[in-house]
């Protein structure tokens, strides 16, 4: 028997690599690797005032007002014989974007390249710092993954005078993008030239991969996982599980890098660390994250105001920076430095104060109200605040979960804090990570 078992798993590792060859050899699902998917990208081909395969996209402005002016330029060119330029002035309210929408299938990356040549661009008071290439992202319906912005990704915004400057960055793509439109774009005074531009899918990394009940981690040859860790990390998870007394189904895709400098060539980061909520993953240099997890577990049960949502993983890990919750607040009340509920929940205060000051006090105000009454009633609180981020929202569905107004919860918590009779916290051990992140 286990001869045979032998043989099986050999035949099986044998058609798997054979499949990964083919994936590698002609792309996923049909997809074509380093080659531009981009028609005319040089703008070569002309027809009436725009470049062949490519459209002008309203950006900003009202039908009657001052245009941005536009054309092909036969005498500025960083390769072939033509570029594309807009040209802005303080009087120009309506503008454009030149934009091309290509269809894929079941890719992660692409890879954005062209060339931008700037004169004299400002952003002056109205106008919008816009001077680069940006790209949307659309699901098999043609529908955005987000309506807030007008597109999902873009290069650094350029201002000034330059010579020919050469774009490229790799970006992730949402899960089940089905359309990418590619934008060249100026929001500004000034003119800027646009030539040479190209969108591929790159040849996927050779990730090796094995899953946990919740997790499927992925890492490359040159850095597997430390001994133990996925296991820890699967652990640690359905310990937070338990003590927020839920359950959860969600499949965190985990992406361990080798290092600082290939997770920022690869996602064209300025940081080490990157999530996608919609997608469920996380991309990383450390072995371990017990922070994002708490996140996803809470997610759906509701979005209540961000500070909340901060604090309940300050609590879950029992500190901040290696310290209690409760006795730092209560420092920051003997020195009357403690921010009001208001400034906390208030989403356009919280991110303004100090994180040092902010996260260890919503930290000890969400201890305070789970160790007053209970679990149960802040994930209800998940539910009744959904979408409140500002206090004069937040407090109806506070005072419905709890009973109290949320300024008498205050009031007592800062009472408590005043007595200092505080129990250990209830920690985990945890990897030895970092528990803080940005808030933006």
């Amino acid at each position: 028997m286990t001869g045979h078992r032998h043989v099986l798993l050999i035949l099986a590792t044998s058609i798997s690599l054979f499949a990964m060859s083919l994936i590698f050899a002609c792309g996923e699902k049909g997809n074509r690797y380093d080659t531009n998917l981009l028609e005319n990208p040089s703008f070569e081909e002309v027809k009436g005032e725009l470049p062949r395969g490519w459209e002008l996209a309203p950006f900003r402005g009202l039908e009657g007002e001052k245009e941005v002016d536009y054309g092909i330029d036969r005498e500025t060119a960083y390769d072939g014989e033509n570029s594309f330029y807009f040209e802005g002035n303080q009087q120009t309210k309506k503008w454009f974007a030149l934009a091309q929408e290509l269809e894929v299938d079941g890719i992660t990356h692409v890879r954005l390249r062209g060339a931008l040549r700037l004169e004299e661009v400002g952003r002056t008071r109205g106008q919008y710092a816009r001077c680069n290439f940006l790209l949307a992202f659309f699901d098999e319906n043609h529908r955005r993954f987000q309506e807030m912005r007008f597109a999902d990704k873009g290069t650094e915004a350029r201002a000034g005078t330059t010579e020919w400057i050469v774009e490229n960055r790799t970006f992730r793509v949402p899960r089940h993008t089905r359309y990418i439109k590619v934008y060249c774009i100026l929001g500004m005074s000034g003119k800027v030239w646009f030539d040479d531009l190209s969108l591929e899918i790159p040849r996927p990394a050779p990730w090796l991969h094995t899953a946990t009940r919740n997790f499927d981690f992925y890492w490359l040859a040159e850095r597997p996982f430390p001994p133990r860790a996925m296991e820890k990390q699967q652990s640690l998870y359905e310990e937070y599980c338990r003590r927020l007394g839920v359950t959860s189904d969600a499949r965190i895709s985990y992406y361990l890098y080798p290092d600082s400098s290939t997770i920022k060539r690869m996602l064209s980061l300025k940081g080490v660390f990157y999530i996608s909520w919609d997608d469920q993953e996380i991309h990383t240099i450390q072995p371990y994250e017990d922070h994002e997890i708490i996140h996803i577990i809470t997610d759906p049960f509701g979005t209540p105001p961000r500070s909340i949502c901060e604090g309940t993983v300050f609590y879950l890990q029992g500190g901040f920076r290696g310290k209690p919750l409760h006795p730092v607040a209560r420092q920051f009340l003997a020195e009357k430095k403690l921010p009001s509920l208001t400034s906390l929940i208030d989403y356009n205060r919280f991110v303004f104060l100090p994180s040092s000051l902010s996260l260890p006090s919503i930290g000890s105000f969400v201890a305070f109200i789970v160790e007053t009454w209970g679990m149960e009633r802040l994930i209800e609180l998940y539910r009744a605040a959904k979408g409140a981020n500002a206090y004069l929202t937040f407090g109806p569905s506070f005072e419905r979960v709890y009973g109290v107004s949320a300024g008498e919860a205050e009031t007592r918590w800062r009472q408590f804090l005043a007595r200092g009779a505080f129990a250990e916290p209830d920690t985990l051990q945890a990897p030895a990570t970092s528990n803080e992140r940005k808030i933006d």
